[in-house]
């Protein structure tokens, strides 16, 4: 094979090899992209939602407390009241659309229990607003009503924080290790690939080089006419053996002189 051929068929093989490469790696860039996609659209996701309903049901609480301070006033109590029932409602909504998305076990559990808690918490502020109306105001005897019991329920709440913010942590070890892994893979290939390439080349080098090394030799002793004995023998089906066959024809036309030469020294004059 001519080195040309070699050449080109060395220089294709590297432009397969990284374009193969470079398809390897735009594939796992799309793969990780997938997956934090998918991390986003699941436990980022059920842990934002989760930390808004929080707050809507601390909201809730503070605006019974404005309802107690601050309803004495018809105007302050009907504000209150309505703020009240609208963050109330927004914390069951938030609850609702939470629950469809959870895949955790313990935070299933902890969202149910804090479901009922509040509907049951609301039962009670239902009551105690009564109370408050029937009263005349009268915060002492609605606060007693209700008072600590939005303590669990902001604990359970808690929890179902605690635990999404985890898993969510989890799912983003999860992706670095697996991104991680990929890394490594992709090292490795990219490594091995690069050392076979440098093997190649060095062999083809060597070879190469080798062979036109024994040429410079042969070619030395032609030009010096060290002719007795030398062997031209270049194996390959390229440049460098079209070379040494080149030689051959050299060898043979200084033995033919040489022949010549001796022929004619030998005869009388």
């Amino acid at each position: 094979m001519k080195i040309s051929l070699k050449l080109t068929l060395f220089l294709a093989g590297v432009v397969v090899l990284f374009l193969g490469l470079a398809d390897a790696l735009i594939g796992q860039t799309q793969s990780l992209v997938a997956s934090y996609d998918e991390l986003l659209k699941t436990s980022v996701m059920q842990a934002d939602l989760a930390r808004v309903t929080q707050v809507d049901f601390k909201k809730q609480v503070q605006e019974w407390k404005d309802v107690l301070l601050r309803g004495h006033n018809p105007d302050d109590l009907a504000k209150y009241s309505k703020q009240f029932h609208e963050a109330e409602a927004k914390v069951q909504e938030d609850s609702a659309a939470l629950g469809k998305q959870l895949q955790d076990p313990a935070a299933i559990r902890l969202l149910a229990e804090f479901v009922a808690r509040h509907d049951a918490l609301g039962k009670k502020y239902q009551e105690a607003y009564d109370t408050y109306v029937a009263g005349g105001s009268d915060f002492k005897a609605a606060d007693k009503i209700v008072r600590g019991m939005d303590r669990q329920p902001t604990n359970l709440f808690d929890q179902v924080v605690a635990e999404l913010a985890a898993q969510t942590e989890r799912s983003v070890k999860a992706q670095r290790e697996v991104a991680a892994r990929k890394q490594m893979l992709v090292l490795a290939i990219v490594g091995g690939c690069l050392l076979l390439l440098t093997m190649g080349s060095v062999l083809v080098v060597l070879s190469v080089s080798s062979r036109l090394g024994c040429l410079k030799l042969i070619s030395d002793k032609l030009a010096k006419g060290e002719i007795a004995g030398l062997a031209i023998d270049i194996g390959g089906n390229d440049e460098v053996s079209e070379f040494g066959h080149s030689l051959k024809g050299v060898q043979a036309e200084i033995e033919e002189l040489a022949t010549a030469k001796t022929g004619h020294s030998a005869t009388p004059s």
